[in-house]
């Protein structure tokens, strides 16, 4: 058996630092639990970039857009040179666990929506950035690329993850299942309507485990800004329901929810994932063997 654990927390919204400490604080709870994996939202630290589409993103040369953007980049998390990086590295090496979870990741000047893991030694196994951001998601982040669209070994299986709506593309997905993915990381900056279909979906397709795991934003998660570091504070805090309302659940190979939708709220979900289950289950439907069909399904 594998335990995973699910975390849905909101950012301490564009500081890295303070959401790092919060996020620690989950990590280490979820290791009283005795789990061997622990994953988090879409670029949880130092948050998604909520404010694009509300306070009008797509206005060139705005000079609140550009201001906001730069304190993003300043939050942003270099790989090789991030003290909060080197923090994550030596709580997985010291609690034994592996750690999937999004970050904005900065380089140059340009900015990855990226999916980081981290294995129970402390090294870096891979970092998957976002392959084509979405909608609004281009005004900030820019374009990935293959490098990540990896599996990752833990406990003698395979793991692979994927950020957000990269979880609707079957080739990306098909990437994962033909590296003998059993458990899929989707992560998400948080919302019921975008995890309640697709989770029990890949589940069903791969017969795999997946965990959907979410972040959450609510209008109280901007509070301790100011107009002076975000010009658009006014927009964001004037909203009745949640920016992001979490959904983060865990389904096993036979699309069964065995944990969550969390919704409205900060947690940790838990599963017990059996590995064998997903083996069964590819029986009579196993895409990355022999419903594979390499000789017929390749380029036309």
């Amino acid at each position: 058996m594998i335990r995973i654990a699910s975390i849905q927390i909101a950012p301490i919204f564009l500081d890295a630092q303070r959401t790092w400490k919060k996020l620690a604080e989950k990590i280490n709870e979820a290791k009283s639990n005795d789990v061997d994996l622990v994953t988090w939202g879409e670029t949880l630290i130092p948050g998604y970039p909520q404010w694009v589409s509300p306070s009008g993103g797509a206005k060139f040369n705005d000079a609140d857009q550009k201001l906001v953007y730069g304190k993003y980049w300043q939050e942003a998390i270099k790989l090789d040179t991030s003290e909060i990086i080197k923090e994550m590295k030596n709580l997985a090496k010291k609690l034994k666990i592996m750690m999937m979870g999004g970050i904005a990741e900065k380089f140059g000047g340009s900015i990855y929506c990226t999916l980081l893991t981290i294995g129970q030694n402390g090294d870096i196994l891979g970092r998957h950035r976002k392959i084509k951001p979405t909608y609004e998601e281009r005004l900030v982040w820019a374009d990935g690329d293959r490098v990540g669209l990896k599996t990752y070994d833990l406990k003698n299986i395979k793991v692979g993850g994927l950020n957000c709506w990269e979880n609707w593309l079957p080739l990306a997905r098909a990437a994962l299942h033909l590296q003998e993915e059993i458990l899929h990381v989707a992560v998400w900056p948080g919302s019921i309507s975008t995890t309640q279909d697709i989770t029990r979906f890949i589940a069903l397709e791969g017969r795999s485990w997946v965990t959907s795991t979410s972040g959450l934003l609510r209008s109280t998660d901007f509070s301790h800004l100011d107009e002076s570091d975000f010009p658009m504070i006014s927009i964001m805090e004037n909203r009745a329901e949640s920016w992001q309302n979490g959904g983060s659940m865990i389904v096993d190979p036979t699309g069964k929810i065995v944990a969550g939708p969390l919704i409205d709220k900060e947690g940790i979900l838990y599963a017990d994932i059996n590995p064998l289950l997903a083996i069964q289950e590819r029986q009579n439907l196993d895409i990355s063997g022999h419903y594979s069909r390499f000789d017929i399904f390749n380029k036309p």
